[in-house]
């Protein structure tokens, strides 16, 4: 038996609504429970959001709480004040060491920095895992702003090469990422992330005609105007469609806005968060396409969760992004050139107007897709614990 810490600013908390926001917030959640389930001693330790406690034990899990990094309020975005951040960090930092534990395992990227502070003096092996790594540019057009785009850049560089440890990469391309910011590639291991299949066929719903899905964080590098542009577009040849937006985030009034100006009332829902991963499936299941507008990706556990509910995809063809690992253009979806809203409209109505291709891409989804269930992640990840303890000793 293997004593575990997770170290992760948000962890999904299902039963009251929290922390379903993003794909490495999950891989935490899924992995964590499978592990216990498999008989591990398993503790995480995350942000405390309102009306959360300190401790909790869940799913063979024991929580515990402390500092907040993040607006529960807007999809989880980063809070843009160094206080709380700071406070998470050392606190976390300090509760790190109070665990006797054979593995800690950290979350990108505030997380490994409260890892550096727990190991200080102590023999415990530390895991990172990232996502995804952005570049200055990218980090400074995210944020909107050179100064906090800078910093995220800098914080990104540091939890990067604080540890000179084993790094798990989501994808083969931000393992080439890591590489070309000084990681040495022994040292990184790819485990993509998963999906609940059982979940997903588990939930049973009735399909709604012509419906189009994003499902996401509402921020600007990922695109979401690009989307909604394109379904103008697509009420010119198909009156009846409809597209649901499953998420939150700083853009959603200036897409709510972009909504009124383009006349597309009451043909564009936004759904806001889903408090259940149950919920979420619902929305996979109920519609016909799924578009995932982003240029900005490390792997992007959606397309995943779309293919598993038989859907075809649209990504957004750019270098570097893991998109380009799931989309098989022509296969289980299409990729298209990044800044053409014309494209994504043009494959949306492809995909309307032909029942058979849709469902043909939905199978050859799910069949790709089923090689990604979280057990087998969990599992390979299991298997990397203790290979570093083995290397320990």
């Amino acid at each position: 038996m293997m004593r575990i810490l997770y170290v992760t600013e948000i962890y999904p908390d299902p039963k009251r609504g929290l922390g379903v926001w993003g794909g490495g917030e999950k891989q935490f959640y899924e992995i964590s429970r499978r592990v216990a389930k498999r008989g591990h001693q398993v503790y995480v330790l995350t942000c405390r959001f309102p009306e959360q406690p300190f401790y909790e034990y869940q799913d063979g899990v024991h929580v515990y709480r402390v500092g907040l990094t993040r607006d529960p309020q807007r999809g989880g975005e980063a809070q843009k004040t160094i206080a709380p951040v700071l406070s998470y960090i050392l606190k976390t930092g300090f509760y790190i060491r109070k665990f006797g534990v054979d593995i800690v395992h950290c979350n990108a990227y505030f997380p490994v920095f409260a890892g550096k502070i727990g190991k200080l003096g102590r023999k415990v092996s530390i895991i990172r895992t990232f996502h995804d790594v952005f570049s200055f540019k990218g980090m400074v057009e995210s944020q909107h702003s050179l100064l906090w785009g800078g910093v995220g850049y800098l914080v990104n560089l540091l939890s990067v090469r604080i540890f000179n440890g084993e790094i798990i990469a989501v994808s083969q391309q931000c393992k080439e990422k890591l590489i070309r910011l000084g990681v040495r590639e022994k040292n990184i291991t790819v485990i993509p992330n998963g999906v609940d299949l059982k979940l997903f066929d588990s939930v049973r719903v009735k399909k709604c005609r012509r419906q189009i899905l994003y499902v996401g964080r509402l921020v600007n590098y990922k695109h979401v105007d690009w989307l909604i542009m394109a379904f103008k577009e697509v009420l010119e040849r198909f009156p009846d469609a409809r597209l649901k937006i499953i998420g939150d985030g700083p853009e959603r009034p200036k897409l709510e806005a972009l909504v009124r100006d383009l006349g597309l009332n009451g043909k564009v829902v936004f759904g806001g968060l889903t408090p259940t991963y149950e919920g979420v499936v619902k929305h996979y299941k109920e519609s016909e396409v799924f578009v995932l507008p982003s240029t900005f990706e490390g792997e992007g556990i959606v397309l995943k969760e779309a293919m598993a509910a038989y859907l075809p995809v649209i990504g957004i063809r750019v270098k570097g992004s893991g998109v380009l690992n799931l989309i098989k253009d022509g296969k289980n979806g299409y990729l298209v050139n990044p800044g053409r809203p014309d494209f994504i409209a043009e494959k949306i109505i492809q995909l309307l107007q032909d029942r058979q291709k849709r469902e043909r891409m939905g199978k050859w989804g799910r069949k790709f897709v089923e090689k990604f269930d979280w057990d087998v992640v969990a599992e390979k990840t299991l298997q990397l614990y203790k290979k570093v303890i083995e290397s320990q000793k």
